[in-house]
C-alpha cells in the first residue's frame, strides 16, 4: 500500500482549491450564525428588528440585511483558485458584492470576521490586486456610511475609512504569507521526494554495479577453472589412459595379482578424473552467465538452456508471448537468474536427465517454468541461492513457487511482472 502523502499544518490552513476549505466553512458558519444570533436576541429585546441606534432609514437596513440570504447561497459555489470556471467566478463575485452590502449591518457581531473571509476569497480568487481592490472597497463603503450618517464628524468617517483599509491591507498580507509558506513547503518536500528518488536510483545502480562485479568474478573463476584446472585434469586423464595402454601392453609373465592391482587403480583414477573433470565443466557452466548485453530476453534464455544441453542432459526451451522491447534491466537480469539456478540445481541436486525450461510474456507479467524429472533438492531448508532469488523476485513484486511435480520431478515456477525503465524507476521511489 503507498504511503499517504504527509501534511503539515501549513498545508491544512491553505485556502486555495476549487471550493471553501473546512477551516473556512467554520469561519464562515462561525461569522454567520454568530451574527444571526446576536441580531435576533438583539431584536427581542428591543421589540424591532431594526437597531434603534441604527441613524439611517430603516430600509436600508432592511435592504443590506437581505443581502444575507444570497450570500449564504452563493457561498458554497464560491472559487478560491484563479481560473476556476465562469459561472463560479461569476458567483464568488455574488458574494463579495453581498458581502460589501452586508458589512455596514454586522457591526453587532462579524464584522471583521466577514471582512476577513472576503478579502481572503478575493485574494485567492483574482490576485493581491483583487484583495487590494476589495479592502478599498470596504473601507470606501465604511466611509461612505460615516460621512451620511447625521452628526457623524467627517475626520471621524475618514478615520473608521482609513483604519478599516489598513485591517484590509493586514489581511492581503496575511493571506499572501499562508499562500507564499504552503508553497514553500510544497517545494521543500518536493526537492526532499527528488532527493530520496535519487538516493534511491543510486542504491539501485550500486546494486547493478555489484551484480555486475558478482559477475565478472564469476567469469574469472569459471576461465581460471576452465584454463587451469581443467586443463590439468585433462591432462592427467590422458595421463591415465596412457598409463591404462602401457599395462595391458606388459608381458603376461608378470604376476596376475599385481597386474589386476594396476589395472583396477588406473581404471578407478580415471573414472574419478572424469567425475572430476564434469564437475569443473558443470561449475564452470554455471559460473559463467551469457552477456545479457550481446543476447536479451528469450534468445539469451535460449541460449543459456542449450549451454547446459551440453552437459549430458537434455534440455528444451519454448517461448510464447511479446517480449517487451523496454523491459526493466533489473527485471531481465532476475529472470536470467531464475532460469540460471534452476538449471544449476537440476544438474546438481536433481540428478535429472531431462530438463524443460519455458518462458511466456504476458501483458502485466512473465512466467518462467523450469521442470526437470529429476528427484528435486530434497525436503531440507531452501539453499541460499532460490532464498536470494526469491528476495530479488519480491523486490520486483514477483514471486517464485518450488516444489515436487505431480508426474514426478521437480519444478520451478517464477512470476516477474512487466515493468519498463521508468516503472522501475517510480517503483523505487515508494
Amino acid at each position: 500500500m503507498p504511503d499517504l502523502p504527509q501534511r503539515s499544518l501549513v498545508d491544512l490552513l491553505d485556502p486555495r482549491g476549487p471550493r471553501p476549505r473546512l477551516v473556512l466553512h467554520l469561519v464562515f458558519g462561525a461569522v454567520v450564525l454568530g451574527f444571526v444570533l446576536v441580531r435576533g436576541l438583539n431584536a427581542l429585546a428591543e421589540g424591532r428588528l431594526v437597531p434603534a441606534q441604527y441613524v439611517y432609514p430603516d430600509p436600508v437596513f432592511l435592504l443590506m440585511l437581505g443581502a444575507l440570504l444570497p450570500l449564504f447561497a452563493l457561498w458554497p459555489l464560491t472559487a478560491w483558485e484563479r481560473g476556476a470556471p465562469a459561472h463560479r467566478r461569476a458567483a464568488t463575485v455574488g458574494f463579495l458584492a453581498c458581502s460589501a452590502l452586508l458589512m455596514p449591518v454586522t457591526v453587532e457581531f462579524g464584522f471583521f470576521g466577514l471582512i476577513a473571509v472576503a478579502i481572503a476569497l478575493a485574494v485567492c480568487a483574482f490576485g493581491p490586486l483583487g484583495g487590494l481592490a476589495m479592502a478599498l472597497l470596504f473601507a470606501l463603503v465604511n466611509m461612505g456610511m460615516g460621512l451620511a450618517a447625521p452628526g457623524f464628524a467627517t475626520g471621524h468617517a475618514l478615520f473608521n475609512g482609513a483604519l478599516l483599509l489598513v485591517y484590509g491591507l493586514g489581511v492581503v498580507a496575511a493571506v499572501l504569507t499562508l499562500i507564499g509558506a504552503v508553497r514553500q513547503s510544497q517545494r521543500t518536500r518536493g526537492l526532499l521526494a527528488e532527493l530520496a528518488q535519487a538516493h534511491d536510483q543510486l542504491r539501485a545502480h550500486a546494486a547493478r554495479d555489484r551484480e555486475r562485479a558478482i559477475a565478472d568474478e564469476r567469469a574469472r573463476m569459471a576461465r581460471e577453472m576452465h584454463d587451469s584446472t581443467g586443463h590439468h585434469l585433462s591432462a592427467v586423464h590422458l595421463c591415465l589412459a596412457n598409463a591404462e595402454r602401457a599395462v595391458a601392453a606388459l608381458p603376461e609373465d608378470l604376476p596376475r595379482d599385481l597386474l589386476d592391482d594396476l589395472r583396477e587403480d588406473i581404471g578407478q583414477a580415471r573414472r574419478l578424473t572424469k567425475e572430476t573433470l564434469a564437475d569443473t565443466r558443470r561449475w564452470v557452466r554455471a559460473l559463467k552467465p551469457i552477456a545479457l548485453a550481446e543476447r536479451s530476453g528469450p534468445a539469451a534464455l535460449r541460449s543459456l538452456t542449450d549451454s547446459f544441453g551440453e552437459l549430458g542432459v537434455a534440455t528444451s526451451f519454448t517461448s510464447s508471448g511479446e517480449w517487451p522491447e523496454d523491459l526493466d534491466g533489473e527485471a531481465e537480469l532476475v529472470a536470467f537468474r531464475c532460469v540460471q539456478e534452476a538449471l544449476t540445481n537440476a544438474l546438481r541436486h536433481s540428478g535429472a536427465s531431462r530438463i524443460e525450461v519455458a518462458v511466456h510474456a504476458g501483458a502485466e507479467r512473465l512466467d518462467l517454468i523450469v521442470a526437470d524429472d529429476g528427484r528435486g533438492p530434497g525436503e531440507g531448508a531452501p539453499g541460499f541461492g532460490l532464498t536470494a532469488l526469491r528476495e530479488r523476485l519480491a523486490g520486483l513484486n514477483g514471486a517464485l513457487e518450488t516444489g515436487a511435480r505431480p508426474g514426478g520431478g521437480f519444478e520451478l515456477r517464477a512470476r516477474l511482472p512487466i515493468m519498463t525503465n521508468d516503472q522501475a524507476r517510480e517503483l523505487e521511489a515508494v
